[in-house]
């Protein structure tokens, strides 16, 4: 009988085709002679985990195998091939059986004549078909026996090439060795055999050709460089020592706290796979050097030939000269000092160098197109990374990748990374903080981790209280030879520093008009310097504006330099200019504003706040009085009535400042009110009490009478909401007799209005209808129609609370259409929430969602919280009809948030209100009695009784029997209807 396992498994007697009894059998081949444990072949046929039958399907396999290796012979009969044991089964074969025994044998032989031993050599040789046991996959054991007997093959093929170039058959060598080095490129023992081989036969150039390929298979498979017997060939082959031990690997070693930066290191990665350059781009300080490398390091395998890098900015900071970087990389590669010394030629000897390698190029710092075109290498698989300033959009075919601020959780977890995020984890607010003072810059990240990581016993809100301080947080970010100053001071060197010094005046985003008016040049001129400073990064655009970045401000503010004041008059009265004609007001004496410029403000009064305000705060701190009063007017004019934030109170102020230091007392009065309505939008009732009483005085020592009832409506609100209805009244009847002598019709039209919702609030439904038909007709004289629908919108919400759905939907209706067209977000806001309470109280709770929505986001959009919490009460009780009470629950608690926040009682009780009903529909009796209470209590306290009337009604209805009801009927005969 005969086995051959020197190939695809094969015998003299026909095998079974199943795959276990052939891998049963090659294992026992393996272990020819010896017992195989039974857990030993368990594990040979399932290597991947066997399953709860294994034992008996090895029995049964081991039975099937004895028929056929043994016809006709019982398992303990003499003569049986494959026996069993208490050690497990066993493989019995004669010599010269089994192909592999034959192999080893005439391996060992030991023939002294040098032909002999070639001969035996072949021989063993020519027993092997193929790969040991091709065709049957084995588990460890049977692997392992694998891997052993293609040792022995190498060792015997090796041996006899060694024999053969010995006699000098260098042919034959080539002829055995050619598929095998195709097959194994990276075996340094048969390629360095084979190369010499080829070199004794006159084939020079095939023998390097090998060469190489080993060596780029070497780094391609185990990131190594071929080792000295390889190097010895190439040596006697090529005449000349190989380029260097191993290619250059110049790369700087990556920082290992590397974080983020995924979409930038992919972006990297599929551009390194093309020759053309890589441009990584950024501002001073933004981690463009750490990202090169560490997308460098990960590209490295690609490029075996070697990876070079050079900064092109020379230690004074002057750009470096191409020729000097050319020389150095063209040593590491080899150059001769002959082929150096032709400097004009270096040109042509780098092309030349790289044609036919694969290299990376690292070049950083680059200053310029030029600088970087004449150290591009010429080879289709080499690839080149910069690290620049600018985009260097004159590189052919370049491909730019913008290196941006680091995003809050990117520039958090780098914090992590360098402090720690214990550290961080103790203190998350202060971190939050850090972060923020770092502007996404990720060398003010790194340095401020490090001097965290250096002062373990100081706190993070140390740090962060530092770095609060815009005079210092530049010292602070400092730590050894790293500085964020030093960077951005580098980056300003050559650069339009005035302009940035103008713009950086403004201390927010600038448009470009008022670029423009800075520099007193037509708008496509201005655009140009802009962009010059952007492309530098120095500059960060946002659209038509422009915003200097922090740490370029702060540095700027260093060195402030003589201010051009006539610039900034300019720019101001220019925004003063565009203000007015966007009202629709003349300015004369003014710098005529470009229509284009007035339309866009027109269209989006908002967008333009931040610049006037920011125009207001610059004329005040320049002395100019009349124009911060006129800027202030202005801004607070076409900010409208939702501009709330410090920057509202703050215009106000300043506003208010230069009328006094003018003596002007009716503009005294006016800036008094405007500071009034803006802490009254805040909720900040008393401040807005003392302001509007001020104004008052004014008004009343001016005889303005249009002015006091103004003032006097306003203090009306403040009255209601404090819980005073009878002197909110008296206020607003008074206003209407002012008003009405001077004809106010517009100021007459919303005291009615105000009136008619205060008579509904203390149960007067049928004077409140009144008031607003009144204030309806009033509003219909206005020029504009915005009165008559702020009016219809009010009159519409008593409406729909008191059985006028119809009606108050075409009032509605009406009132968004004026809202739209007057471009009006804030009161498009207000009227759609009206729409969404109307159609879910109609049972339309998916259209009221519709509405209620987009009111929300509008008012998010322009930042009115106050208002926002009252769409989110609406929103609230279309979630409750709906069937959501976690939905309504979670609504009206943002809502109870807001109101407790702005001390807005009022807010309150309705939230209260809200939240007492969703509990009794959940069965929460105790907790929804206690919050109708408290909302009750509230209304009582305000003096509103129709709504104190409707929190006692859902009191009733969750506490039957309630003594309550007395305190139902005593207010009932409040309301009249």
């Amino acid at each position: 009988m005969r086995f051959q396992v020197l190939g695809p498994l094969t015998a003299s007697v026909p095998l079974p085709s199943a795959a276990q009894p052939r891998r049963l059998l090659a294992v026992l081949l393996a272990r020819a002679g010896q017992f195989v444990g039974r857990d030993t072949l368990v594990d040979e046929l399932w290597p991947d985990g066997a399953p709860s039958s294994a034992a008996a399907v090895v029995q049964v396999t081991v039975s099937k195998l004895r028929k056929t290796l043994s016809p006709g012979l019982g398992a303990a009969e003499a003569g049986q091939r494959l026996r069993s044991g208490r050690r497990g089964y066993a493989l019995t074969l004669e010599p010269g059986e089994l192909d592999a025994d034959e192999f080893l044998a005439l391996l060992s032989s030991g023939a002294d004549d040098r032909a002999q031993r070639r001969r035996a050599l072949e021989r063993a040789l020519a027993c092997w078909r193929g790969d040991a046991f091709a065709d049957v996959a084995g588990g460890p054991l049977l692997e392992a026996h694998k891997l052993w007997l293609e040792d022995r093959r190498s060792a015997a093929l090796l041996q006899l090439v060694e024999l053969e170039l010995a006699d000098g058959d260098g042919r034959s060598v080539v002829e055995r060795l050619d598929p095998v080095v195709a097959a194994r490129p990276a075996d340094e023992r048969f390629a360095a055999r084979l190369a010499a081989a080829l070199g004794a036969v006159g084939r020079r150039e095939s023998a390097l050709e090998v060469l190489r390929r080993t060596r780029r298979a070497l780094w391609d498979e185990a990131g190594v460089w071929p080792g000295a017997d390889l190097t010895a060939v190439y040596r006697r082959i090529a005449g000349t020592e190989w380029t260097t031990p191993g290619p250059p690997a110049q790369l700087p070693p990556a920082v290992p706290d590397f974080t983020g930066r995924a979409a930038e290191l992919a972006d990297v990665a599929r551009a390194l796979r093309g020759p053309a350059p890589v441009v990584l781009h950024g501002a001073a300080g933004a981690g463009k050097s750490a990202l090169a490398v560490q997308a460098a390091w990960r590209a490295r395998r690609r490029f075996p030939d070697g990876q070079l890098t050079a900064s092109l900015r020379a230690e004074d900071g002057t750009p470096a000269e191409p020729a000097a970087v050319l020389t150095g990389f063209l040593r590491r590669l080899g150059a001769t000092p002959a082929e150096l010394a032709d400097r004009a030629g270096l040109a042509g000897l780098w092309r030349g160098y790289t044609a036919d390698r694969r290299l990376l190029v690292l070049l950083e710092d680059a200053a310029s197109e030029a600088q970087v075109r004449a150290l591009l290498p010429s080879g289709p698989g080499c690839a080149t990374l910069v690290t620049a300033r600018r985009e260097l959009p004159g590189l052919c075919g370049a491909r730019a990748v913008r290196v941006p601020e680091l995003s809050t959780e990117d520039a958090r977890a780098l914090l992590a990374a360098i402090a720690g995020e214990p550290r961080l984890q103790a203190e998350p607010e202060a971190a939050h903080r850090i972060v923020r003072h770092c502007a996404g810059l990720a060398l003010a990240v790194r340095i401020a981790g490090v001097k965290l990581a250096a002062r373990p016993g100081r706190s993070v809100a140390d740090l962060a209280a530092r770095l609060a301080d815009d005079r210092r947080r530049l010292d602070e970010l400092t730590a050894g030879d790293l500085g964020v100053r030093a960077v951005v001071t580098t980056a300003l060197r050559g650069a339009d520093v005035a302009l940035l010094g103008l713009l950086a005046a403004f201390g927010t985003a600038v448009p470009d008009w008022c670029a423009a008016a800075l520099l007193d040049l037509p708008l496509d001129a201005a655009r140009d310097r802009l962009d010059d400073l952007a492309a530098a990064h120095l500059l960060t655009p946002a659209g038509p504006r422009w915003a200097v970045p922090p740490f370029v401000r702060l540095v700027l503010a260093e060195h402030p330099g003589e201010v051009d004041r006539a610039a900034l008059r300019r720019a101001c009265e220019t925004a003063l200019a565009c203000a007015e004609h966007a009202r629709g007001r003349p300015a004369p004496g003014l710098p005529r504003p470009d229509p284009a410029v007035v339309r866009g403000i027109a269209a989006d009064p908002a967008a333009e706040t931040a610049h006037l305000a920011a125009a207001v705060r610059l004329a005040g701190a320049h002395g100019w009085h009349e124009l911060t009063e006129r800027l202030a007017d202005a801004c607070t004019a076409l900010a409208g009535t939702p501009w709330l934030g410090h920057a509202a109170r703050a215009v106000s102020v300043l506003g208010l400042a230069a009328a006094r230091r003018r003596q002007d007392p009716r503009a005294e009065a006016e800036k008094l009110y405007n500071l009034g309505a803006v802490h009254g939008q805040h909720g900040h009732w008393q401040r807005a009490q003392a302001y509007f009483v001020m104004a008052e005085h004014r008004y009343r020592a001016l005889a303005d009478p249009q002015g006091t009832g103004a003032v006097l409506a306003a203090l009306a609100d403040v009255h209601l909401d404090g819980g005073d209805p009878l002197t909110a009244e008296a206020e607003l009847r008074e206003a209407l007799v002012l008003l009405r002598e001077c004809g106010d019709r517009r100021g007459q039209a919303a005291a009615a209005a105000q009136l008619g919702s205060l008579a509904e609030d203390v149960g007067d439904v049928r004077r409140a209808i009144e008031s607003f038909e009144v204030s309806m007709l009033l509003a219909r004289e206005c020029d504009d129609g915005r009165e008559h629908d702020q009016a219809a919108k009010r009159y519409a919400d008593v409406l729909r609370r008191h059985g006028g759905q119809d009606q108050a939907a075409d009032l509605l209706a009406g009132a968004l259409g004026g809202a739209v067209r007057a471009r009006e977000r804030h009161w498009e806001a207000h009227v759609l929430r009206s729409l969404g309470d109307l159609h879910t109280e109609a049972g339309e709770t998916a259209d009221g969602e519709r509405f209620l929505t987009r009111s929300l986001a509008l008012f998010e959009q322009i930042g009115h919280r106050h208002a926002a919490a009252y769409t989110h009460r609406s929103l609230a009780e279309a979630r409750r009809r709906a069937g959501d009470p976690a939905g309504a629950r979670r609504h009206l608690l943002l809502a109870l948030e807001v109101f407790r926040e702005l001390r807005d009682r009022r807010g309150a009780g309705y939230a209260l209100l809200g939240l007492g009903r969703t509990q009794a529909g959940e069965g929460a009796v105790t907790e929804a009695e206690r919050l109708l209470r408290t909302s009750a209590e509230l209304f009582r306290r305000l003096g509103f009784p129709l709504w104190e009337l409707r929190a006692l009604r859902e009191l009733d209805a969750v506490t039957s029997g309630s003594p309550d009801r007395d305190r139902t009927r005593e207010v009932l005969t409040k309301i009249r209807t």
